[in-house]
């Protein structure tokens, strides 16, 4: 499929590596794969850092053009749940769990 799960290299965080571009709505790509992996390496940051407004938003780019990653959504997930939102929190586990129900993290929301 050309995508294949990595550990991140700034923390314990996992997310997947596309192709060379991807797009969220099957149209055009709207990120190159540098400027995917530039928005995830910056959203793990944010959330080593406590910043995690800064990584929720972070996520969410990187989630417009990979909307079937639920590693991304587990990450997001996490940061909301550092920002106190545990609704939204619960949304993004489930959603997660929904795309890859073997997915470890996407269970800690259940």
């Amino acid at each position: 499929t050309g995508i294949r799960a990595e550990p991140s290299l700034t923390s314990s965080l996992f997310f997947f590596l596309p192709r060379d571009r991807i797009s969220g709505s099957g149209g055009p790509a709207t990120l190159s794969k540098a400027e995917f992996l530039e928005r995830v390496r910056r959203s793990n940051q944010a959330c080593q850092q406590g910043e995690f407004a800064l990584a929720v938003r972070l996520y969410t780019e990187a989630l417009t053009a990979d909307p079937q990653n639920c590693i991304l959504y587990s990450n997001r997930s996490a940061a909301y749940l550092r920002l106190g939102q545990h609704s939204k929190a619960l949304d993004d586990a489930i959603k997660a769990r929904l795309i890859n129900p073997k997915h470890c993290l996407a269970k800690i929301g259940q």
